[in-house]
């Protein structure tokens, strides 16, 4: 009997743990949440998910920290999936998975309107401003506009402690700064219909496999 389990299970079993090594690290499903509307699904909202097309973000990060092997910038209009921190009702904070299409990536320009608060493809209104998307080690000027987003997120993904007064200054460890550099490329993502985000290239998971490519790939 073990002689027979192990023809048959030897020849199988390493098998079996690369595909779900593969399936875990390379490929994965993804359910989409419900009113989501921006990314096409096959059936019941499930999607495939390219865990390596931006660069494999590696297991254990809570552990040894961020590391990623690759490096690809997201193009625009395409589907994505990316980390963020939520804080739990009971305290604490936890880690959920979004998706969202890239509207602009890395140094494009965003234009806002304010007033209605919509976003722009060109500038098309007398009321908007323009918000020119983060790129990693490339100086930006401060501006009363940008400031408040600017300030977020520094705090949140760069680890600097920066904060805007009430004439739209930005003040970095007690001393004002007009141009500011991120160490990270970020990207301007719609997540609902008219729900943004500005989010880092570390939070990246992967690419979301278009709609044709997941009937293929099911």
């Amino acid at each position: 009997m073990h002689r027979l389990l192990r023809k048959f299970i030897a020849p199988v079993l390493p098998a079996a743990l690369l595909l779900l090594a593969v399936r875990g690290l390379l490929i994965s499903p993804m359910r989409l949440p419900e009113g989501q509307g921006l990314i096409e699904a096959p059936t019941h909202r499930l999607v495939w998910l390219s865990r390596t097309y931006y660069g494999l973000r590696l297991p254990g990060e809570s552990l040894w920290g961020y590391h990623r092997w690759g490096y690809r910038m997201p193009q625009v209009g395409e589907a994505l999936a990316f980390t963020q921190r939520k804080t739990l009702p009971q305290g604490g904070e936890a880690e959920e998975m979004l998706a969202a299409v890239c509207r602009a990536i890395a140094g494009d320009t965003v234009w806002i309107d304010p007033v209605r608060r919509l976003i722009l493809p060109a500038h098309t209104s007398p009321d908007a401003e323009a918000f020119v998307v983060p790129r990693a080690d490339r100086a930006l000027h401060v501006t009363p506009h940008n400031a408040r987003l600017l300030a977020r997120i520094l705090r949140r993904y760069e680890g600097v402690d920066a904060k805007v007064d009430g004439q739209g200054r930005l003040w970095i460890r007690g001393e004002e700064v007009r141009r500011v550099r991120t160490a990270q490329d970020y990207y301007w993502v719609e997540m609902f219909p008219e729900r943004y985000a500005l989010i880092p290239h570390r939070a990246l998971v992967g690419r979301i496999i278009p709609m044709q490519w997941g009937k293929e790939a099911s």
